[in-house]
């Protein structure tokens, strides 16, 4: 039989499917179905470890999280903590404060954040978790090295193989919960879902009576396909020692002080482990197969996923790359502290810029991140809008196309936001109601879609957002406003030639001035502080109550000045707190439950629902707003009287229906349109908007997000459309013309479109309508219009006649 030892250290070398099966081949276990146990003892094991995440960077970021728990576990019990016992740290953030850091305060909200560790404190942590890409450039091994508490031989079955347990479920500073043993990940390991496990308790926090405790034990796991009688594949290990018919055997196993396993540089076995874990995944499916370390590779995917990791992780690019010596690691410490390290580089001014929300009494931190035009390309993609975070965790993701959502519309910058939804402190009942046990998407729910549709709210009323696409848009539309006065009159001479035109779209408004809509350039920049020395009511005394009504079922809102800091209540460090609080005639105090605070520019506007109030209730609110610096937290009270709630849709009259499909009903409706600026747009700016040579048209919905009759559209037209200039070539002095015609023809196309669509679509679905359907008529619009143009009435009668 071969020496274990020299087996294990073979499968870690190995970095092909080919080579392990050849491996386990010679050593008579391949073939030996009595070696393979199955994964958590379960025949039926494919229909829970198949159905795990969907994505193989986030089913490897399951396997970095579990790195970084037995990091924390392993300092815990070496500290001689119980992990389930009332001692334990109550959360990750806490625990890595209190073990890692050894802080003083733990329970100090600005401390255990790697946002807030310098860069010297991240690298060193690092190298306690590591992952190394080993093996062929189009399909490379993946090794995951921890330093953390290790298994005994005994307790692998019962803990990298298990599923299904609760190993961790009364463990508080975690984030693996529901015991799938990291199973995601198998579906993307090669053609035969192998994995190889390598392990080592640590010597420190054995026990006593632990049979061969100090011993190292290693697996592989792979997929078998169905036989006779099986239904489904199933996952089986490795487990030859003691094994029979019944498969329950041990894992191999065999004495060492050390194994050189951990990566330095480019060298991926180069450095010993004492204690802790090895994974190594064959043969590793994922999208972009460069450099794990460029800017489309890995790291940059995994930052991501775990945009504020609990630790650190060094990430090594150990194939035949070319680089310099120390270019070949890098950590991983989350896209987070990537964004704040090179902030004047990539972020917009006010960036990023932090608020919270309260839904049924869950607290929400949100962060957004505003990019400079061209720069969020590097480091996400439009499926990324917003991120769902736990501990760092990125557990669902919305599209950018919520930016465009109605009632937000930044169409001009949804490809330039991120907004990161912290969701740490939300209890299980809503991580359960949130997520899906996956951990990569969010669950379909009553209590999400309560959170989505308060998240956005909550974006679409923001100031300092509202403010962000104001800039952007008038960055992109560079010529004045005056010149589009001919192109309005035109279209106006166009629509009063014709009754249709002019009732789907003649409204009578002028194009929108964009110095109203642009910020003031001559208004002094705001200067907050960083802890307040005012909160209160707005134009009124401190200490003076605030009496107003509310209507029956609608929001109460509460407009506070103040001279903090925009980012008062969501900075990393030193952050302000706020509660809301309603006080009853016995001076009983009850948390409001809904509730959100947006702080621009001085003025706090608060947003809270009350819970039950019928009309003609008195509701006394106190708010308190405190930070560290405080002794006494800043308190107002508010006294609301409830009224009838109005509907005031129904005052505006009844709203005409929509044209009925039936015979006989030729009613038309207003568009609700404004007149567009266009804006010619030249090959050298193709990439800003998407375009190559076919393309004709993109429009851009402008508005704020505020609740507007009117929608108004931005329209930029291709100039170097394939099509458009081969009509040039021919015109012959006629250029001019033609170039008009091909403008104002498009323009009415795509405002036909936008009609068509309706006021239910929003700003990206239109955009995507308009982008395909012009792209598809450029061919033929100036052909149509020479030619339809060129029609006598008279000789086509008399074609027709004869």
């Amino acid at each position: 039989m071969i020496d274990p030892k020299e087996l294990c250290l073979q499968l870690i070398s190995a970095d092909k499917e080919e080579q392990v099966v050849a491996l386990l081949e010679e050593a008579g276990f391949w073939d030996n179905h009595d070696c393979w146990r199955d994964l958590g003892d379960m025949e039926n094991n494919f229909s829970t470890a198949g159905a795990q995440q969907s994505d193989p960077v986030a089913a490897l970021v399951e396997k970095l999280v579990n790195a970084a728990d037995a990091r924390l576990m392993n300092e815990c019990l070496v500290a001689g903590i119980d992990p389930q016992g009332p001692a334990a740290p109550p959360s990750v953030r806490y625990a890595v404060a209190q073990l890692i850091q050894k802080s003083a305060h733990p329970e100090n909200e600005t401390n255990g954040l790697i946002e807030n560790m310098t860069r010297e404190e991240r690298t060193t942590l690092a190298r306690g978790i590591t992952l190394a890409a080993t093996g062929l450039k189009g399909r490379p091994s993946i090794t995951i090295v921890d330093e953390g508490e290790g298994q005994t031989p005994e307790r692998v079955p019962h803990t990298f193989l298990s599923l299904n347990k609760s190993n961790k479920l009364r463990v508080p500073f975690v984030q693996g919960r529901f015991n799938m043993g990291g199973t995601g990940a198998l579906r993307f390991c090669g053609d035969r879902r192998m994995q190889l496990i390598v392990t080592r308790r640590n010597p420190a926090i054995v026990s006593g009576d632990e049979n061969e405790a100090g011993l190292w034990s290693f697996t592989v796991v792979r997929r078998e396909t169905p036989t006779t009688g099986e239904r489904n594949s199933v996952y089986r290990y490795l487990a030859p020692i003691n094994a029979d018919a019944e498969r329950h055997g041990g894992v191999l196993r065999f004495a060492a002080d050390t194994l050189q396993v951990k990566p330095d540089g480019n060298k991926a076995y180069e450095k010993p482990l004492t204690f802790g874990s090895l994974v190594k995944l064959y043969e590793y499916k994922f999208s972009g197969t460069s450099n794990i370390l460029m800017s489309d590779g890995l790291l940059r995917q995994v930052d991501v996923r775990l945009p504020s990791p609990a630790l650190p992780i060094m990430f090594h690019e150990c194939r035949d790359y070319s680089g310099n010596e120390g270019s070949f690691s890098n950590p991983s410490t989350g896209l987070s502290v990537r964004l704040s390290d090179n902030r004047a580089g990539n972020l917009a001014d006010g960036f990023p810029y932090d608020e919270s929300m309260t839904v049924d009494g869950q607290e929400f931190t949100i962060r957004y991140f505003g990019f400079k035009d061209g720069k969020a390309k590097t480091y996400l993609n439009k499926s990324e809008g917003v991120l769902f975070v736990v501990n760092g965790q990125t557990q669902g993701v919305l599209h950018s196309r919520f930016f465009t959502r109605k009632g937000i519309n930044f169409s001009y910058v949804s490809d330039s936001l991120l907004a990161r939804v912290d969701c740490s402190k939300i209890d299980q009942w809503a991580h359960e109601e949130l997520f899906m046990n996956t951990r990569e998407a969010l669950a379909d729910s009553e209590f999400r879609r309560k959170v989505e549709g308060a998240l956005q709210k909550k974006v679409g009323e923001n100031a300092a957002l509202k403010e962000f696409n104001h800039q952007r848009r008038a960055e992109k539309i560079k010529e004045k406003v005056k010149d589009d006065k001919t192109l309005e009159d035109v279209l106006k001479s166009v629509m009063k030639k014709s009754p249709t035109l002019s009732a789907l779209f003649l409204t009578g408004d002028r194009l929108t001035d964009l110095t109203a809509t642009a910020p003031s350039g001559s208004q002094p920049e705001f200067e907050g502080e960083e802890f307040p020395t005012y909160f209160r009511f707005r134009k009124m005394n401190y200490g003076e109550v605030k009496k107003r009504n509310c209507e029956e079922g609608r929001e109460v809102r509460l407009t506070f000045e103040t001279d903090a800091e925009n980012n008062y209540f969501g900075r990393a460090k030193e952050k302000g707190r706020y509660g809301v609080l309603k006080v009853d005639e016995n001076g009983n105090e009850t948390v409001i439950p809904n509730h959100s605070m947006s702080l621009h520019n001085g003025t706090a506007s608060l947003k809270l629902e009350l819970p039950d109030a019928k009309a003609g209730d008195v509701v006394n609110l106190k708010i308190l707003v405190t930070d560290n610096s405080r002794l006494e937290p800043f308190t107002n009270f508010a006294e609301i009287t409830v009224v009838p709630f109005v509907d005031r849709e129904g005052k505006q009259g009844k709203r005409r229906d929509a044209p009925s499909k039936k015979s006989g009903d030729d009613s038309l409706i207003p568009s609700g349109l404004t007149l567009p600026h266009v804006q010619w747009v030249e090959r050298d700016e193709w990439d800003a908007y998407g375009f190559d040579k076919f393309s004709a048209l993109k429009v851009i919905q402008a508005e704020d997000g505020s609740d507007q009759k009117h929608r108004s559209f931005d329209f930029f037209i291709n100039a170097e459309n394939i099509y458009f200039q081969k009509e040039l070539e021919r015109a012959k002095g006629t250029e001019d013309l033609l170039r008009e015609q091909f403008k104002i023809g498009i323009v009415l196309v795509g405002l036909a479109l936008i009609h068509e669509a309706g006021k239910d679509k929003d700003g990206e679905e239109i955009a995507e309508l308009v982008a395909y359907s012009t792209r598809a008529m450029s061919m033929m619009l100036i052909p149509m219009i020479n030619f339809l143009g060129d029609l006598d009435p008279s000789e086509l009668n008399a074609e027709v006649a004869a």
